[in-house]
């Protein structure tokens, strides 16, 4: 597997351990920055290569109804 391709999946691995309240490297926070922890890539792997992964993953998380971890810091 490529290293695009593997890091795709580890991102991929991570957002399901994350949005089903699994995760095993980080807090868990619906964030990315707790993503990237998750699936041990640099957040800039989701800011700047993978934009689709990003945008999919608060896609998610924004059916759940839940606001982000930033966004309720932010309201308060």
């Amino acid at each position: 597997m490529s290293g695009a391709a593997d890091e795709r999946a580890r991102i991929r691995g991570a957002m399901n351990r994350i949005l089903t309240g699994r995760p095993e490297h980080s807090n868990g926070a619906l964030t990315i920055v707790a993503l990237a922890l998750e699936a041990g890539v640099p957040r800039n792997a989701l800011t700047q290569r993978h934009l689709d992964l990003k945008s999919e993953f608060y896609a998610k998380v924004k059916e759940r109804g839940q606001p982000t971890d930033a966004e309720t810091r932010l309201r308060k």
